[in-house]
């Protein structure tokens, strides 16, 4: 058989058509709005996100099962970072001319004020009956918390260096500190009030999230940012190592559920499509590493809830001509899994031929100069 160079350009574009036809399995759209919407969140068969069809920011909420859309803030000011557990869903909130924190009860339709304070709380978290935020009251950014069951606000962090990005799971809180000079990861145990440190890296380490046992964040000891992990209850530091065939790029926001660990890649980003991030992933228990959510525009700020991952996509909008319009979609985890780390195969197999063309190529001009 003869290989010459109309036959690799051939089978390059059969494998890239192969390698698209993939793309898209198991997704489907929550948003058509032509405003934005983004910073999604999932507690079973809810999604919440922030809103701008009303020329404010509100958060609005799609049930899957009813495939039902409903609007939970009404007021003219804004109202963004939702986050879900059970029925509950809170918020920052604007309406008092400073950030605020209020909540939402899905089964009661009931609304509440969690925090009032002067100065801003911003970027709440819930689990169980707690919801804790970054607070800037004291001057800097502590962790504070609050007891939905008994109305009791507590402090978590008192050092006068910041302390922002609060995770909680169970018991344990964790937040980025700058008290060493550097962003490290720290923690606390709501159950026997003892703080912890996690990093003790020079370099930052940035964005945890948490799930049981397990700590994930963002982390630049090595250059570009990877995504490690701590376990709990080993005590034990680990790196996922997103890897790529030619390069890494960055990763960062990782987010867990159970053992699947996702992030925002950079690994397609270019000069001319700065907002060009992707979702990756990878399964703690295989080590398998996988490309998620691929396009040729943004895909950022995903959430997890056992067998569903949603996330903020680009792909109906044009930021170059100032209307991104990013829309909210959701997808089936295990679906998107098996058919994008079938891609990659794809990928891979048609990088190497690309490789094994140019050593073939290189061999006969040197054998035709020879």
């Amino acid at each position: 058989m003869r290989f010459d160079r109309k036959s690799g350009v051939m089978l390059g574009i059969v494998l890239f058509l192969i390698v698209c036809s993939v793309e898209g399995a198991g997704e489907f759209q929550i948003t058509g709005a032509e405003e934005n919407q983004g910073s999604p969140a999932i507690y079973e068969d809810i999604v919440v996100w922030s809103d701008n069809r009303n020329g404010n920011s509100d958060i609005y909420g799609f049930n899957l099962t009813t495939q039902e859309e409903f609007q939970i803030t009404t007021d003219k000011s804004d109202q963004g970072k939702p986050a879900i557990y059970e029925d509950i869903v809170v918020w920052v909130d604007k309406r008092n001319g400073n950030d605020d924190i209020y909540g939402f009860n899905l089964t009661t339709q009931e609304e509440f004020q969690i925090i009032t304070d002067p100065y801003d709380q911003w970027f709440p978290e819930i689990y169980g009956d707690y919801v804790v935020w970054e607070d800037k009251r004291n001057g800097n950014d502590d962790v504070y918390g609050f007891n939905l069951a008994t109305g009791e606000e507590f402090q978590i962090t008192t050092d006068k260096s910041d302390q922002d990005s609060a995770a909680i799971y169970g018991d344990y809180v964790v937040w980025e500190d700058s008290r060493n000079g550097n962003d490290d990861i720290y923690g606390f145990n709501l159950l026997t009030g003892e703080e912890f440190q996690i990093t003790t890296d020079t370099s930052a380490q940035e964005s945890p999230a948490i799930y049981k046992d397990v700590v994930v964040w963002e982390d630049e000891r090595n250059g570009d940012n990877d995504i490690y992990g701590f376990n709990l209850l080993t005590k034990e530091e680990f790196r996922i190592k997103a890897g790529g065939f030619f390069f890494s790029g960055g990763q960062m926001n990782p987010v867990i559920y159970k053992d699947i660990v996702l992030w925002e890649d950079t690994r397609s980003v270019s000069r001319e499509d700065l907002l060009n991030l992707d979702i990756y992933g990878c399964n703690l228990s295989t080590g398998e590493k996988f490309p998620l959510i691929t396009g040729p525009k943004l895909q950022s700020d995903p959430a997890i809830y056992e067998d569903y991952v949603v996330w903020m996509d680009g792909r109906n909008g044009d930021c170059a001509a100032a209307n991104c319009n990013f829309d909210v979609y959701g997808g089936n985890l295990s679906v998107l899994i098996e058919s994008h780390s079938e891609g990659e195969t794809f990928y891979l197999l048609f990088a190497g031929l690309i490789v094994i063309m140019a050593i073939v190529v290189s061999v006969l001009v040197k054998k035709k100069r020879a």
